[in-house]
């Protein structure tokens, strides 16, 4: 299972985004293996530029498996971000909540350092991809 984070949709839905990351993300809806979770959904709809994108992205991003932010996201989110702050590393609540989510559900697909960062204190499977 793959959590895709925002930051990986963004570029998959672009008209000219990269085609290595749109093929990477067939290549995961295609074996059926794709999640999401409630705090990408929001990063992404809120992007919308009409009713109708609005519509599509919803419908395309619901139909996904979908992660729960339950007690026990918060809990190592919170726990990451503390590790993190003490050692002089910041990154976005946003960001810690996704990498929390697909602790131990699935490997994290993006395109945004943080969550290198974050791995660095944590078992986070997560994956990297390049334009």
């Amino acid at each position: 299972m793959y959590l895709i984070d925002s930051s990986a949709w963004v570029e998959y839905f672009r008209a000219r985004g990269s085609q290595k990351v749109k093929s990477r993300i067939r290549e995961i809806l295609a074996k059926e293996e794709a999640s999401s979770c409630g705090i990408i959904l929001v990063e992404i709809l809120r992007g919308a530029k009409t009713e109708k994108e609005f519509q599509m992205l919803s419908d395309s991003l619901t139909s996904l498996f979908q992660i729960p932010l339950d007690e026990k996201v918060f809990d190592r989110a919170s726990r990451w971000g503390f590790s993190l702050d003490r050692k002089g590393k910041t990154v976005s609540t946003t960001d810690l909540l996704i990498a929390s989510a697909a602790h131990q559900k699935g490997r994290l697909l993006h395109l945004d350092s943080d969550f290198e960062i974050i791995a660095s204190v944590s078992d986070l499977d997560q994956e990297k991809l390049t334009l």
